[in-house]
């Protein structure tokens, strides 16, 4: 008989909850996602997207740098985000560089289509360079 290794389940005893904040000022929002974004939470974080969406504010900046975890939903959620956002006027970026959010995306080929920053300064330098970013200032 071979043996075979199988992965372990993830302990839930051990992962880091989600965790989701907005920090607003006059010129951007900031939604910062952490901890592990498995099924159980990506309805809230698209609802939570959504709703800053509603606020239209200058810019909009989802801040990844502290996900442990990803699940493929979550690159669906961003896209979607990034589709409404433009269609209210409002530029979006992503930022954080962890393996967890990067590498659906770059399996999937959305590199181009749903650039990551590696930190919220740079989405927001990026942004106000963005033609969409410069028409809201």
């Amino acid at each position: 008989m071979s043996s075979m290794s199988l992965p372990r389940p993830r302990d839930p005893r051990r992962r880091p909850a989600a965790s989701f904040a907005v920090a607003r000022t006059a010129g951007a929002s900031v939604v910062t996602v952490a901890g592990e974004l498995d099924l159980t939470v990506t309805d809230r974080f698209a609802a939570l997207l959504a709703d800053e969406l509603d606020r239209r504010p200058p810019v909009l900046v989802c801040d990844t740098s502290a996900v442990e975890f990803c699940a493929a939903r979550v690159v669906t959620i961003l896209l979607d985000a990034v589709a409404d956002a433009t269609a209210v006027g409002v530029p979006l970026a992503v930022a954080g560089r962890r393996r967890a959010l990067l590498r659906p995306i770059t399996a999937l080929g959305l590199g181009d289509r749903l650039p990551v920053h590696r930190t919220v300064g740079e989405a927001l330098a990026w942004l106000a360079r963005s033609p969409a970013g410069s028409k809201r200032e």
